[in-house]
């Protein structure tokens, strides 16, 4: 299987691999096609689309991924504090790397939730010539879910193209999927989300100008802005990894919260690299969450504050090296 191409950060690399944001692609595209959420593309939906890849190569066509956004969760539900594990600007690029040629996002909306699966799915193809279809045993589409699995393989044999089912995958005897895995994050357990992600939890976002404080302290910082939706763990000191619009990535200890020692009011993301940077200003980068390294302090003096960030950044450097090893 050919290995998918490396996405830059920068939002401008997208249209070089072919990946169409239009509400509606061009017609007609002789397609492979996976439907989803796909949020934090996690290893269950790895093995679908690793599976879809390989009969998009198998019949030369397109691998298509129709996604959603907003999330439909928030839509249905909008008092439900919902938080997601990639944002969207994450989740294209998640997929662009697992092999997708062509990413159609469809603004989802109570009417399409509406929509009979016999419609939605005459939709798909008056875009799309569907030549197979990649799901898992749970699909389902259409109003209250009523389109499943059986009501698929019927309307593909009637609309002529075929469909492959992937088992899910199982993680301590249960299906792997994106609420687990928000479960696991609210449990502080990161080791067991980045198994079940197939990496580590990662942030992508601008870096911008905040107060300048680390930088005074001697421990200059990426101030990353994030989504309010985005899954984060809880408020702590951390070992990351940044990795910059060139593709560097360097090795960080960040914070994640409201700075008590500062009084601050609202959350931060803020990463220190462990070695220069140079100017993050204005860049797009991607932090990886690795390990927690203590709670958020407040202590008695910047000084103290000072040297425990000394610590906290030679622990950090110790992490990183152990797992380089």
């Amino acid at each position: 299987m050919a290995e998918a191409p490396s996405l830059p950060l920068s939002a401008g690399g997208l249209a070089e691999f072919g990946l169409g944001l239009e509400p509606d692609p061009p017609a007609p595209l002789a397609t492979c096609l996976v439907l989803g959420n796909f949020d934090g593309v996690h290893i269950g939906h790895q093995a679908i689309l690793a599976a879809a890849r390989e009969e998009a190569l198998r019949l030369g066509v397109a691998l298509t991924a129709v996604t959603f956004e907003p999330h439909p969760r928030t839509v249905l539900d909008p008092g439900l504090d919902f938080r997601l594990l990639s944002t969207f600007d994450l989740r294209r690029r998640l997929l662009v790397e697992r092999g997708v040629d062509r990413l159609w996002v469809i603004p989802f909306d109570v009417r399409l939730w509406r929509m009979t699966p016999d419609a939605f799915m005459d939709r798909l193809r008056e875009r799309l010539q569907i030549r197979m279809m990649v799901v898992g045993p749970t699909f389902s589409i259409g109003k209250g879910a009523e389109g499943q699995l059986d009501f698929l393989r019927s309307y593909a044999t009637s609309a002529g193209f075929g469909v492959k089912v992937v088992e899910p995958l199982t993680w301590n005897g249960a299906a792997v999927s994106s609420s687990a895995i928000r479960s696991q994050l609210a449990q502080g357990a990161l080791d067991a989300v980045r198994a079940l992600l197939g990496r580590p939890l990662q942030v992508l976002g601008e870096v911008i100008h905040g107060e300048g404080r680390g930088r005074q302290l001697g421990f200059p910082t990426a101030n990353v802005q994030f989504s309010a939706n985005q899954a984060l763990p809880a408020d702590g000191v951390y070992v990351m990894e940044l990795t910059d619009e060139q593709g560097v990535t360097r090795g960080a200890v960040g914070s994640i919260g409201t700075r008590p020692h500062f009084h601050g009011v609202g959350r931060s993301f803020e990463a220190h690299c462990l070695e220069d940077p140079g100017d993050l200003y204005g860049q797009l980068v991607l932090v990886s969450v690795l390990q927690k390294l203590r709670p958020q302090e407040t202590f008695v003096s910047d000084q103290a504050l000072v040297d425990r960030m000394t610590r906290d950044a030679e622990a950090a450097a110790a992490y990183l090296a152990s797992q380089a090893s």
